[in-house]
């Protein structure tokens, strides 16, 4: 991450729709199960100088991915060479003499040229190994590209590793920037930046947003992915979200996206551009957290027909009304209920009702707020956002 004072509003409700519904898929579902968080440890090992790399044949070391280091070019062809291996179309970007990103590209059966990105920057500074900041973005972005590239999505998937952030956000500025002139169609982007570090153990993940088209759709994904893939995070919703990582040149250039990340305000890594910057500071079982939540994001984004709603037939078989509401909802399906339970915007949960004799639900004990009401039937399940105001 660029060097900057991060300043996070606190959550922020302002411009949330009402009323999408959320449906777990049993692709992503099953995309989150082949993820493999070993892979991600022994990729930031590589990337960090922790593990010898194979490039080109014979054995060799990342000792640094810093823009005037020779490790910065055999970082890109590390991964440039994985990529090959998971059969994606590459492609690269070089905007300076030192500059070069990096593309996997996953085309769409359907829609070739409406695509999604995820991505994050492979450099780091000088002299520090750069484990969170930012091989943990890369590691995630390798290990992306390794599951999906075994499914077909409607949408084009691209892999795509940034350089030169740590000078500017000069590398995805150049791209986004090339793509507004084009006029290519991103449907969103996802941005990884620093994943790893979580001290206090309490599973706080950031998602940065700006009202950017349909940037406040997209976070409304991931804080629904959270829930119906039971990933297990708190979410921390920062709107205005920070504009010192590569979201933000997405936001500049007029195109949705977000930021997934650990927590930057109250739990700060605080070994971050040092040379105790390594693999060993990783809180990993939040490291895969919070990946898989930009895998279940992406993979929600990639297999919908828009960015906006998901599967429009099975959000019809089931009512939710009023929204917002005071005192009282009601919730009526074409299939029975087995379960409703309620989250809160962090995650947590807040409520299990008992809908077998009734369909309508007391709120009158809720706070005002937004609430996901994760409502489980006979064949899948549903969690439709309720704003409670009394």
């Amino acid at each position: 991450m660029k060097t900057s004072v991060k300043n996070c509003t606190a959550l922020s409700l302002l411009l949330l729709l009402y009323g999408i519904s959320f449906a777990q898929n049993q692709n992503v579902q099953n995309i989150l199960n082949e993820v493999k968080i070993d892979s991600m440890t022994f990729f930031v090992a590589q990337l960090t100088g922790e593990e010898p790399v194979i490039i080109g044949g014979n054995p060799d070391m990342i000792i640094s991915r810093h823009k005037d280091h020779p490790g910065n070019e055999k970082a890109f062809q590390f991964i440039k060479e994985k990529f090959q291996t998971y059969g994606l179309q590459l492609d690269s970007l070089q905007f300076s003499s030192t500059g070069k990103n990096l593309f996997g590209i996953k085309e769409g059966m359907l829609y070739p040229d409406e695509k999604f990105i995820i991505g994050a920057h492979y450099d780091n500074v000088s002299g520090v190994p750069g484990a969170d900041d930012n091989a943990s973005g890369t590691a995630a972005v390798m290990e992306a590209a390794r599951v999906f590239s075994e499914y077909d999505f409607p949408y084009t998937i691209i892999f795509a590793l940034w350089d030169e952030e740590e000078q500017g956000l000069i590398g995805s500025d150049a791209y986004a920037s090339s793509a507004a002139s084009s006029n290519e169609n991103i449907l969103g982007y996802i941005n990884m930046d620093m994943l790893g570090w979580d001290g206090n153990n309490d599973n706080v993940a950031d998602i940065h947003v700006r009202p950017v088209a349909s940037s406040l759709v997209l976070s409304d994904k991931a804080m629904a992915a959270n829930i119906d893939y039971t990933i297990g995070l708190s979410i921390h919703l920062v709107n205005p979200g920070i504009s010192a990582t590569d979201h933000a040149s997405f936001w500049n250039n007029g195109f949705s996206a977000i930021g997934i990340n650990e927590e930057y305000d109250g739990d700060f890594n605080p070994f971050w551009h040092t040379p105790s910057d390594t693999l060993g500071q990783f809180n990993v079982p939040f490291y895969e957290k919070c990946a898989k939540l930009a895998f279940a994001t992406l993979g929600e984004c990639a297999l919908s027909s828009t960015l906006g709603l998901n599967n429009i037939t099975e959000q019809n078989m089931i009512n939710v009304y009023p929204n917002p509401a005071s005192n009282k909802i009601y919730i009526d399906a074409m299939e029975t209920i087995e379960s409703v339970i309620v989250y809160n915007t962090l995650g947590i949960q807040v409520g299990n009702i008992n809908l077998r004799d009734t369909s309508q639900v007391d709120t009158s004990s809720f706070t005002d707020g937004l609430y996901f009401f994760h409502i489980q039937t006979k064949s899948s399940n549903y969690s439709p956002k309720i704003i409670i105001q009394h």
